[in-house]
């Protein structure tokens, strides 16, 4: 483990540390079981929340700030085999999956940042709630539109709540949608990089076809055959014009001749 307690960052292996804080961070977001606000009086009653929280939400933002040096490193690591390494299609592929997940990464962070801020606002006007309706009933003030006005508080602060609870649904939503399209885009990535492999293989297969000695004898013997060809062509041209015919005003013969005037190689 390294010193921050949370995944290893070393130069050896930098990608594997930046999987194990996507797991860290999707493990340590989740809101913790056993923490939850309660209404124990009734629709007036105080509002009263677990002593476990406020420890979880800093060990929370204590884990963002441990990741967001690990997170640079990783980026630094990146630039450095970028710079020292040439680049294969291979290569470009998982650059851009590693880029895809770093930026995941970060994006995971400061939704996690803005949710603890959320929840910590939406807590702190909880208990300064909770804490001016216990003082206004020490009090025992005989003002009952100021008590209507702190029960009407305390009702809007839990449809507050409860709005805050549906954003928090549309925001996990949106996350499975991201994480959907980020698969989708692996797995068009992967199938490139399969089709850009059968390319380099069938290329392979032809180079070693042609470098056969099947091919070559086959290209031996086809010249063989052309130059016997061209050999009799020209047999058939002296033949003609030692013949001392007329052969332009003979169209067949003309044609003829013509034929045997082709190179044999061009064909």
């Amino acid at each position: 483990m390294g010193k921050s307690g949370v995944f290893p960052a070393t130069s050896d292996c930098p990608w594997l540390s930046l999987g194990a804080a996507q797991t860290v961070i999707e493990q340590q977001t989740e809101d913790p079981p056993g923490v939850a606000f309660s209404d124990p009086g009734g629709a007036g009653g105080p509002l009263q929340v677990t002593g476990t929280q406020e420890a979880r939400k800093e060990d929370r933002m204590a884990l963002l700030f441990r990741l967001r040096p690990q997170t640079k490193q990783l980026l630094e690591y990146k630039s450095i085999i970028d710079a020292n390494e040439e680049k294969t299609p291979e290569q470009i592929i998982q650059e851009k999956q590693i880029e895809a997940k770093v930026e995941d990464l970060q994006n995971k962070i400061e939704e996690v940042k803005i949710a603890l801020e959320i929840k910590s606002l939406a807590l702190s006007k909880i208990q300064l709630s909770a804490e001016l309706k216990n003082d206004l009933e020490k009090i025992n003030t005989g003002n009952s539109v100021l008590m209507d006005t702190m029960k009407e508080v305390l009702m809007l602060n839990k449809s507050v709540m409860k709005l805050q609870q549906e954003s928090w649904k549309l925001e996990e939503n949106l996350l499975d949608i991201r994480k959907k399209g980020f698969q989708l885009k692996q797995a068009s990535e992967s199938k490139l990089l399969e089709i850009q492999t059968e390319k380099n293989k069938q290329k392979e297969e032809l180079a070693s076809m042609e470098n056969s000695d099947k091919i070559k004898t086959m290209k031996q013997s086809l010249q063989r055959e052309i130059q016997i060809a061209t050999v009799i062509q020209h047999v058939f041209q002296n033949l003609i014009l030692g013949s001392k015919v007329n052969w332009a005003v003979d169209p067949a013969l003309r044609e003829t001749l013509l034929e045997l005037e082709k190179d044999l190689t061009m064909i």
